[in-house]
């Protein structure tokens, strides 16, 4: 039976909170690599909030201005030893997902505008991470690679059996 994006992100959440080995493993995937950490803080229940951004239409150069309310699928946040509050929005793809509307460029907005917010860990500094299967991010691409990471689903089945289903594998 397949799994929801919901259940995949109830487990990925419930493990980076409950298991220090993986939560450090996860951590080593980003730009946070080699921060001594630990995750303090995590929603699965796609935190939102409105974001303002600015974009440059690509055909005639023209600034836009948007407003949008935005979630994050999985927000972990990690504190360091010395406690810094490092941040990891997680956005979670399935294989025949799409990404809506400028959803990949609102994620470097989103992470500066929410930043000390007490509901949302209170971070200080924060990443944006694609967690797909490989054959959803190879199909977007050019959207894909505006987030600051990328861990297939693949490589998390190898620790959660439950990403394994997400592509049609068991393991």
């Amino acid at each position: 039976m397949p799994v929801t994006e919901a259940e995949l992100d109830a487990a990925l959440a419930k493990s980076l909170i409950g298991d220090r080995d993986f939560a450090r493993w996860f951590l080593g995937q980003t730009r946070f690599s080699g921060e001594a950490a630990t995750c303090v803080f995590c929603r699965s229940d796609n935190p939102w909030g409105r974001v303002h951004f600015q974009w440059s239409d690509p055909v005639d150069g023209e600034l836009i201005d948007l407003s949008r309310d935005c979630e994050t699928d999985v927000l972990a946040v990690f504190e360091t030893t010395d406690q810094r509050r490092l941040a990891v929005h997680i956005e979670n793809k399935l294989a025949g997902g799409s990404f809506t509307p400028y959803q990949p460029e609102l994620y470097q907005a989103r992470l500066r505008q929410w930043k000390y917010r007490p509901k949302l860990g209170s971070y200080e500094d924060a990443t944006s991470v694609l967690v797909a299967p490989l054959e959803f991010f190879n199909r977007w691409k050019a959207k894909a690679e505006l987030f600051e990471g990328f861990i297939s689903h693949e490589d998390l089945a190898r620790h959660l059996p439950e990403f394994g289903a997400s592509f049609g594998n068991s393991r």
